[in-house]
């Protein structure tokens, strides 16, 4: 859960640093917040950026990797570990 949260705020800063990034290059001011137009256009943006986040979660549920399964000695025979979906690992 955490991953998903530290995700969001990351996509939420992405413009704010794009944006200083820029003005580094441009030889500009890096403030980002010296007018309220900018800072209203980069939280906008990126408050866009965490609801795509969130769609793209509710579509692909979040995770593709499953639940670690440990390699296990059974009847004799030793089966790898590795990542399963989580219909297979319960």
């Amino acid at each position: 859960m955490i991953r998903v949260a530290i995700a969001q705020i990351v996509l939420f800063l992405l413009p704010f640093i794009g944006y200083v990034l820029f003005r580094l290059v441009t030889g500009g001011d890096t403030s980002p917040f010296a007018s309220r137009t900018v800072a209203f256009s980069l939280t906008l943006a990126g408050s866009a950026l965490v609801l795509c986040g969130f769609v793209y979660l509710a579509v692909t549920g979040g995770t593709s990797a499953g639940t670690y399964v440990p390699t296990q000695y059974i009847d004799g025979e030793l089966v790898p570990g590795g990542f399963r979906p989580a219909e297979e690992s319960q």
